[in-house]
């Protein structure tokens, strides 16, 4: 079935529209990240820059303290640190000596230089050497861990180095210096992505399960949408092919009434024929009618049946379309007792509809065996036409309603996809079975295999 305009417009909107939803997702989670990566490196640098400075205040407070107390000859003597309102610094001691530690002018809102002037001043002193001032990126290092109660400076590390910058594989924080060594610290982050991801983790689930679902709705619309473009079409065929199906045994009983009207001796055995055959397709069609109207599975009502009289009984009443078809007919029969359970009229009705496909599917002059026999406690009844056949592939679905095998081109066949269906409906009633043999341009055979009479059973 090709698609329709209609249909392929709602696929490509579809498609248009997940494409849209998934850039509008791609965006969102970018947006994400960034917000991420935004906090992640304001808070490395925040981190790394008030470390630093709580270091260096505690290296700085130490260091003088130490300078004083160390030269002190057992007696107290009082130290006050001065940062003087004229941007100078100086160490002042209780005797009045004041020793200079900053070059006058040096500005107090650079917290960083004026705290780095008096480490780099104390350190040049050969009496803080001993101290571990040479290992302030281990002391950095060793307070971040300290502080990190929840584990979240797990993975960080601390680089160092002299120069000009280097490149760092991850995330790094603004390089601070190392007032003693000189050397420019900084605090990375090598894995700053998997945290970033673990971050948006819960953004970038919700967003695939949004897709995902989206996705799927829209598959089961196009699904359905597809199922009732099909069924559409397959109505549309059926209401243009029902008249055809109707008028085959209305034409049938024209026919017989002609010859009937026709005929000089309305007394001679052909005139009872002809109205047998008008009473046997009127009954066919009020079976038919009822068949579409109500569209439900056939009632059987059972009974003791012969198959061979069923047949003879359709093959009579048939008569008058095998001649105008010009028909070859062969029967042959295999056995006897063909006797079986089961519904006269139904029986009746899925002979009927085997014939007429093969009368229907034939070219030129139809050649039809019919083949009734007896093996392995069944009855089988098998028809076999030298028609256009049916291509393997469409073995599975002959039998389903309203299917039928695609003609592409070909439109002088009529059908209206119930009569297979009907014929499968029947014989699994009978708790029978119905197989195809057919190939394109071998014609096909239908073999219907149904379980015999049995008295012993039935009883």
């Amino acid at each position: 079935m090709r698609n329709s305009p209609d249909i392929s417009l709602a696929r490509f909107l579809m498609i248009v529209s997940m494409v849209l939803l998934g850039i509008l997702e791609y965006l969102w989670l970018h947006n994400e990240y960034m917000n991420k990566y935004r906090d992640m490196e304001t808070k490395i640098n925040h981190v790394m820059f008030s470390t630093v400075r709580d270091v260096e205040d505690s290296l700085l407070f130490s260091k003088l303290a130490s300078k004083e107390f160390m030269t002190m000859d057992d007696s107290d003597r009082a130290i006050r640190i001065t940062i003087n309102t004229d941007d100078s610094v100086a160490l002042r001691r209780a005797n009045g000596e004041e020793r200079v530690m900053a070059k006058d002018g040096f500005r107090i809102g650079p917290h960083r230089e004026m705290r780095g002037m008096l480490l780099r001043h104390l350190s040049e002193d050969t009496s803080f050497n001993d101290a571990p001032c040479n290992s302030m990126s281990n002391m950095v290092m060793s307070h971040i861990r300290f502080t990190d109660s929840t584990g979240e400076f797990a993975g960080y590390d601390l680089v160092s180095w002299q120069g000009e910058d280097t490149v760092v594989k991850g995330l790094m924080s603004h390089p601070q210096i190392d007032a003693f060594g000189g050397k420019k610290i900084a605090l990375t982050n090598p894995n700053y992505k998997a945290d970033i991801f673990q971050g948006i983790l819960p953004h970038l689930s919700f967003a695939l399960f949004l897709w995902l679902m989206v996705g799927t709705a829209f598959y089961y619309i196009w699904k359905n949408l597809r199922t009732q473009m099909r069924l559409n079409a397959l109505r549309d065929e059926f209401v243009s092919n029902i008249t055809h199906e109707l008028k085959t045994p209305i034409t049938t009983v024209g026919v017989a009434l002609e010859s009937l009207n026709m005929s000089d001796n309305l007394n001679s055995s052909n005139s009872r024929r002809y109205l047998d055959i008008c009473q046997s397709e009127l009954k066919r069609l009020s079976m038919l009618v009822e068949r579409i109207l109500h569209n439900h599975a056939p009632q059987i009502h059972y009974e003791k049946i012969d198959i061979q009289q069923v047949l003879d009984d359709v093959m009579h009443h048939m008569k008058v379309q095998f001649d105008n078809k010009h028909a070859t007919i062969k029967v042959s029969q295999h056995g006897e007792g063909f006797v079986v359970n089961g519904d006269k009229s139904h029986m009746s009705g899925v002979l009927y509809n085997l014939l007429e496909n093969a009368l229907k599917y034939s070219t030129g002059n139809p050649y039809i065996t019919v083949d009734l026999g007896r093996e392995n406690g069944s009855v089988k009844v098998s028809v076999q036409d030298n028609g256009i056949g049916i291509d393997p592939e469409y073995h599975d679905k002959i039998f389903d309603k309203l299917y039928r095998v695609p003609q592409h081109n070909r439109h002088d066949v009529k059908g209206h996809g119930l009569g297979l269906s009907y014929v499968a409906d029947v014989v699994r009633k009978h708790n029978g079975r119905i197989d195809l043999e057919s190939e394109v341009g071998k014609g096909a055979k239908f073999s219907m295999t149904l379980p015999a009479w049995d008295a012993s059973t039935m009883n």
